[in-house]
């Protein structure tokens, strides 16, 4: 995302994600998922599975910045999760069912906010003072981006 879309576009881009990252594993087999056509990368699979434990913790970010007086969001390596969560194991429909229920309850309570609860402020970790805007650009972004990691690995299978 290249240029800063306003809270209204953020919402409706944040709504899709879940849409995209479907369409982006339309039709891929079971060993086409769990696959690492590209060395030293995640398979679409383990993906999709960060994708979604992520899009967690954004949603508990999102959430601590609009009740909380500038919170501490505390970065997290979720690659970590990868082996421990076995995400070759995971049930990929209801992974894509939970980002999808969740960033609809999300987007509901971002539908609801006054303009002004747009420039509440949180503290990252990594990444210092961040906006809400901030927060819920990078959830969009987040998810697009690995998206196309996704694709590239369609791509190397020949999909």
């Amino acid at each position: 995302m290249s240029e800063t879309l306003s809270p209204v576009e953020l919402v409706v881009a944040y709504k899709h994600g879940p849409g995209i990252l479907r369409e982006a594993l339309a039709g891929m087999t079971a060993e086409a998922l769990r696959a690492r056509p590209i060395e030293g990368k995640l398979s679409s699979m383990e993906v999709a599975c960060h994708i979604v434990d992520s899009d967690q913790f954004m949603c508990d970010r999102i959430k601590r910045t609009l009740a909380t007086e500038k919170p501490l969001l505390m970065g997290v390596e979720s690659v970590d999760y990868v082996g421990a969560l076995r995400y070759h194991d995971r049930d990929l429909e209801l992974d894509l069912r939970l980002l999808e229920i969740q960033r609809e309850q999300m987007a509901a309570d971002l539908e609801r906010l006054p303009a002004e609860a747009w420039s509440r402020t949180a503290i990252h970790s990594e990444n210092g003072l961040q906006t809400l805007v901030d927060i819920v650009e990078h959830a969009v972004e987040h998810l697009e981006d690995h998206v196309a990691r996704i694709h590239e690995k369609r791509a190397a299978l020949g999909l």
